[in-house]
């Protein structure tokens, strides 16, 4: 595929807006394909050749990829900015996550890392935060994501943020979780 096309440049600045520019962020690249109106199929050949290219990773076996830091580069070049991350992120209400459900989920994740990085509080709650992270990565592996265990993994991280004192992050994930 040639770079220089206005649909790969799109689907790489979608890529970069939907992991708000971070070479850490994980988003499923049929999602990002969707956003652009493209079926699974041409999503997936789009992710291949910015892999190929060296302008996104694999991240997970599932479909996940991120940006790395050639592909930030060749979108800063291009003026790109990444988006703002919406704080309405919502679970689906069926028993398994669909497509913008898993983005949601991803979008959070990045949000917790984040937070937690600068975190200020003791070893043992820092380690429930990442547990709790940990069972939302595993649980985004598998092929039928179950949205009942995403709620309860985000009730249990809202309440260790309400004990650290991260109220903003406990509210976002209270909104989240419907609790």
């Amino acid at each position: 595929m040639d770079f220089e096309s206005a649909e790969a440049l799109q689907y790489l600045q979608q890529l970069y807006q939907s992991t708000a520019g971070k070479t850490d962020a994980q988003v499923s690249m049929f999602a990002v394909g969707e956003t652009l109106g493209l079926d699974k199929t041409t999503a997936g050949k789009m992710a291949e050749d910015l892999i190929g290219n060296g302008l996104a990773e694999v991240k997970t076996l599932s479909g996940g990829i991120g940006i790395t830091d050639l592909g930030v580069e060749r979108v800063q070049a291009d003026g790109g900015s990444p988006a703002a991350v919406s704080d309405d992120l919502e679970l689906n209400s069926g028993p398994v996550l669909d497509d913008s459900g898993r983005q949601a989920m991803e979008t959070v994740l990045s949000k917790l890392r984040d937070h937690i990085a600068t975190a200020k509080s003791n070893y043992d709650r820092l380690e429930e935060l990442v547990i709790d992270m940990k069972t939302i990565e595993v649980q985004l592996l598998s092929p039928r994501p179950k949205t009942a265990i995403f709620r309860e993994a985000l009730f249990s991280l809202q309440s260790a943020f309400k004990r650290v004192g991260a109220s903003a992050m406990a509210e976002q994930l209270s909104r989240m979780t419907g609790r």
